[in-house]
């Protein structure tokens, strides 16, 4: 089909990508990906990052680009690849039939999965839970999946029990944990938490080695059958409890666990910059087929 859009009709690269000869994909760059990111701005999906340079569409296919192409074939009933091909151009054609805005918006967004969370608490982070738990809301929002915090309180250590953990081996480690790691996760209460429900665990210090001193704002080692998170009380990046329940989510397996995306939910920087945060179509794939997301009724 060649496109009819006053927007699009002119651009070449655009008419072979509706045709899938190629379509674009990230990594590309120039007029036709700007083409698109003003496409998705004018419809409401917002590109903060690509727009920041110059307040314009910078025509660059990086991750924000294919969470909204994502997003934009989520919305609109297509097939959920991050790809600008046949489909997702024929829907634009269709939305956008001039320059001017649209005539009509996208349709609403609705949850369509959940994550079941259990908030345990032995001291008062830096950057307050109910502030990372809206991050991370935002965060999973975007793709359509709903946090449902099920329970929450308190966790009572005695007096002779540590309150720092130190990380098995030098290194946060998904299927083992430390004696520190099982004392926390035993003491709180696990009434109410579903096999498939995520704990976490707001911590008072996760230190990595003593003798080093080395901290770290969060981790994801868990046991096999109890998927948690343990979060530091001084960690200060407002995505630590998104990052660490994204890590179980993703498993183990997954690769690679960090991304140089400062930007992206699970990225290498001590503090991840995405407002909110997004994920790549690989890392999207991988977490709704994780057994703890829940597709709602």
């Amino acid at each position: 089909m060649a496109l009819k859009s006053t927007r699009f009709a002119s651009n070449q690269r655009l008419q072979q990508a509706a045709k899938n000869s190629p379509p674009i994909r990230r990594g590309s760059s120039g007029q036709h990906v700007a083409l698109v990111q003003q496409a998705f701005i004018d419809l409401g999906l917002g590109m903060a990052i690509s727009t920041k340079k110059s307040g314009k569409a910078d025509g660059v296919f990086g991750g924000e680009t294919e969470s909204r192409v994502w997003q934009f074939q989520a919305r609109t009933g297509l097939s959920r690849d991050g790809v600008i091909g046949r489909e997702t151009l024929e829907k634009l054609d269709e939305l956008l039939p001039t320059n001017g805005p649209p005539p009509k918006p996208l349709p609403p967004a609705k949850m369509t999965h959940k994550i079941n969370v259990h908030m345990r608490s032995i001291d008062n982070p830096t950057v307050p839970e109910f502030t990372q738990l809206k991050v991370m809301e935002d965060v999973f929002a975007q793709y359509f999946i709903r946090i449902d915090v099920l329970t929450g309180q308190s966790v009572g250590l005695t007096p002779g029990e540590t309150l720092t953990l130190e990380i098995i081996d030098g290194a946060c480690k998904w299927d083992q944990v430390s004696d520190e790691q099982k004392l926390l996760q035993n003491a709180g209460s696990k009434q109410g938490v579903g096999p498939n429900d995520v704990t976490v665990y707001f911590a008072t210090v996760l230190r990595t080695n003593t003798k080093k001193n080395t901290t770290l704002q969060g981790c994801a080692g868990h046991e096999p059958t109890r998927p948690a998170v343990m979060i530091a009380a001084s960690a200060i990046d407002k995505t630590t409890m998104a990052h660490e329940v994204c890590h179980v989510l993703l498993g183990s397996s997954f690769t690679p666990v960090h991304v140089d995306e400062d930007a992206n939910l699970m990225c290498s920087a001590p503090v991840c910059t995405g407002n909110p945060a997004f994920l790549s179509v690989a890392q999207l794939n991988r977490v709704f087929a994780s057994k703890l997301v829940h597709k709602l009724p």
